[in-house]
């Protein structure tokens, strides 16, 4: 969690208190864009780059990448390493 206190990204550091709080370690679960943007208050633009941040800090292992568009039905799915 350093390297994310050290980020010095609010967004950042705002979604992963969120998702710590919700999702239990080893848990999967599926992020929509639309879930993020309700779920930590920003823009549907800084979702894609707050989330690859947390896969690349090691925070979330992404399983599946998602599809865009209304219609896709494919959305983000994820898997909570700390």
């Amino acid at each position: 969690e350093s390297l994310l206190i050290d980020s010095d990204d609010k967004n950042l550091w705002f979604m992963w208190g969120k998702i710590k709080r919700r999702y239990i370690v080893g848990e999967t679960f599926a992020m929509p864009v639309n879930d993020a943007v309700k779920l930590a208050h920003m823009s549907k633009r800084d979702v894609g780059r707050v989330m690859s941040q947390l896969v690349k800090l090691g925070a979330l292992h992404l399983i599946q990448s998602g599809k865009s568009g209304k219609m896709s039905g494919r959305a983000a799915i994820y898997r909570r390493e700390i």
